[in-house]
């Protein structure tokens, strides 16, 4: 496999691709806080195939997979002889089912993992009452440390897409994080992204356990829509059997919207058996 050295390089594959004329997909959509990481750390491959290329994220234990191809048949075939060291995890979003994508990529040897859905109000949230959260503060660099390994503790890094240290860095640095904190220990933290003038997108929500029925997470979330206060739209994805997030948001007014995302995972151990 080669690197990736530039998001124009990626941007050559999917013209490629469209070129022939024979369809489009893919799981792939560069983000400019977290992708350009992955090129300058050299850890961002790509391998191509019968009308087909795969991007490959090589991390410590596993690897997140993308595909841009034609159709789910190219794609599939492709992955199937895609050697890899670690687990491979990829994603499938879909407005529908998702029946034939889940489908295509069993048959390149993957299985279901986690199922995740998207959340989502329309319209004015924050009320004015929100503004002032008490404790809560925007994260400093010296919270990006304690941040970050309370990712690694209490979210799924296989099917939540978590964040590198110099990502959550980005985050401090465009006032995206807020904090609360008890003296030099970290309560709780919410990260969130406004998207243009239009829409709050909530990236991740956590409060340590030992703080938890304090209202330090509601704090956070009030203060993170009142920032995003003139947005017409507040989404986010929840875990489809984190019942209590659900609730929680559902308290909020969010609604499950038909966007979904099967995240799927081919174990190497399958794989050494299978050769």
């Amino acid at each position: 496999m080669d690197k990736v050295v530039s998001f124009e390089q990626i941007q050559d594959f999917a013209g490629e691709i469209r070129n022939l004329r024979q369809g489009y997909v893919t799981n792939f959509f560069w983000d400019p806080q977290k992708h350009p990481y992955w090129v300058e750390a050299g850890h961002f491959f790509y391998e191509k195939a019968d009308r087909c290329y795969i991007l490959l994220h090589e991390k410590d234990d596993f690897c997140n997979l993308f595909y841009i191809a034609t159709d789910m048949t190219a794609a599939a075939g492709a992955l199937a002889l895609l050697p890899i060291r670690n687990d491979g995890v990829i994603d499938v979003v879909c407005r529908k089912g998702g029946q034939g994508e889940t489908e295509a990529l069993a048959c390149a040897g993957f299985k279901p993992y986690k199922h995740l859905f998207r959340m989502s109000h329309l319209g004015l949230l924050a009320e004015e009452s929100w503004e002032h959260q008490e404790g809560v503060a925007y994260g400093q660099l010296a919270d990006a440390r304690p941040v970050y390994e309370a990712l690694q503790r209490g979210f799924d890094p296989r099917c939540e897409q978590l964040p590198s240290l110099q990502e959550v860095e980005d985050y401090i640095a465009h006032r995206q994080l807020l904090v609360v904190r008890d003296g030099d220990s970290l309560c709780g933290f919410l990260i969130f992204e406004l998207q243009g003038k239009t829409t709050w997108y909530l990236r991740y929500w956590f409060t340590d356990p030992a703080y938890r029925n304090q209202k330090v997470g509601a704090r956070l979330l009030k203060a993170s829509l009142a920032i995003g206060r003139d947005t017409r739209r507040q989404q986010l994805w929840v875990v489809a059997d984190n019942e209590n997030a659900i609730k929680r948001y559902e308290h909020y007014g969010f609604q499950q919207e038909p966007m979904t995302n099967y995240v799927m995972i081919k174990y190497k151990q399958d794989e050494r058996k299978d050769s």
